[in-house]
């Protein structure tokens, strides 16, 4: 299944942020551990599916390479910078948190994802390039 309509994709995150939404605030209401540990897993997993079933405008049905997450590089490079920006936030609200530990591996997980989206960017470009 590929999701190519722009209504659709926006549709898809719209769910994903209520969806956590609606799941994280009993959660985090019960138990802050539990309800970080959501977030971060159902946003990762919500970002894995994006870059495997969302295609741009003129990309093709097939397999994409393993290290594109998206199709055009400044795509790659603003989801870089919002990743970026979440990582960084977790990091300096860590220690306010009741589990910085946990919130330091929550902003190391979300850095691991703007990684993909900055190799993404960069492999795009060459790629681009080479063509």
């Amino acid at each position: 299944m590929r999701i190519k309509e722009p209504s659709a994709q926006v549709g898809y995150l719209l769910v994903v942020v209520i969806v956590i939404t609606l799941v994280l605030v009993p959660l985090s209401i019960a138990s802050f551990d539990l309800g970080f540990v959501w977030a971060v897993v159902a946003l990762v997993a919500a970002v894995v599916v994006a870059a495997r079933t969302f295609r741009g405008r003129g990309e093709p049905d097939s397999r994409r390479p393993w290290w594109k997450m998206t199709n055009t590089r400044s795509t790659s490079v603003a989801l870089t910078l919002l990743f970026v920006f979440q990582a960084m936030y977790a990091s300096v609200a860590a220690p306010q948190s009741p589990n910085p530990p946990l919130v330091f591996v929550g902003g190391a997980a979300l850095f691991i994802v703007a990684a993909f989206y900055l190799n993404s960017a960069i492999r795009t470009a060459a790629d681009s390039r080479s063509a």
